[in-house]
């Protein structure tokens, strides 16, 4: 195996060099300053007459030097002072970027069902009063879908409750696959899921929950268990009303749910 030459690869930093150029310009253009401030204030001058008063009292070239020495000093702290400065900035940049960041981490995992990456009850309350205000605002239609897994009991039994959890995974998967974008979908409870659909009628609700029937069907959950099984849900569709609170929207939902159970499983059930 030959080596190759990885100097070629390592990345030119553009933007230090840039910088470095214009500290460069600026000390120049300051140093430039400085000499024609101490010519037009004759601090050369000034520096003379103070050495040769100096000499007097026979301190020699110190007495020319000790001045410079002073203000050079006085530079290079000025300096190393600016440093200090600009390294606790970005230090403080920084844990305000990592606290940033840990707010958001935080934030997403308090809404967010662990099993089953879909949003939390908890959240689901608080969107869905969000969406009604905003449809009683536009005028605009609003729908909720409420979806039970049938016979889940059985697979629990059966399986065991860790594979139980495993479906619950992958059903949240298969939920998320069936959806539009402006659609967000809730754990509610056990084997339970509920969508809310912004902007939409009872028809086009109707149409995304057999979208989801049809995939729960389609969907084999062999990876699972090691032998072929299919799953199929039972689902109420409900537009909301204005004249109804929320809790009356939810409840309705619900009933709708209740009513495909009741007639069979397996199927939407409008309300």
């Amino acid at each position: 195996m030959q080596l190759q030459d990885q100097s070629k690869d390592v990345p030119v930093d553009k933007g230090s060099s840039r910088s470095e150029l214009i500290e460069l310009l600026a000390v120049i253009f300051a140093s430039a300053l400085s000499t024609l401030l101490m010519i037009h204030l004759e601090a050369f001058d000034k520096l003379y007459r103070y050495s040769r008063m100096m000499e007097r009292y026979e301190f020699d070239e110190i007495a020319v030097f000790l001045p410079s020495f002073l203000a050079i000093g006085f530079v290079l702290y000025s300096y190393r002072r600016i440093q200090k400065l600009e390294y606790e900035m970005i230090r403080r940049r920084e844990m305000e970027r990592q606290l940033l960041k840990s707010e958001k981490l935080f934030k997403s995992l308090s809404i967010t069902d662990d099993l089953t990456q879909l949003y939390n009850s908890r959240y689901f309350y608080k969107r869905l009063k969000e969406e009604i205000n905003k449809l009683i605002r536009h005028k605009q239609p609003l729908s909720l879908l409420l979806i039970d897994i049938d016979d889940f009991k059985k697979i629990n039994d059966r399986y065991g409750h860790l594979q139980g959890d495993n479906f619950l995974k992958k059903a949240g998967s298969v939920i998320q696959n069936c959806l539009r974008k402006t659609d967000s979908a809730y754990r509610y409870g056990g084997e339970e899921f509920t969508i809310i659909l912004p902007g939409t009628g009872i028809e086009a609700a109707i149409n995304v929950a057999k979208r989801i029937r049809k995939g729960f069907v389609a969907q084999d959950f062999s990876s699972i268990t090691n032998e072929t099984l299919h799953m199929s849900v039972s689902i109420g569709a409900c537009q909301f009303k204005p004249e109804e609170d929320m809790e009356a929207f939810v409840k309705r939902t619900d009933d709708a749910l209740y009513r495909a159970k009741r007639n069979g499983k397996n199927r939407v059930h409008p309300s």
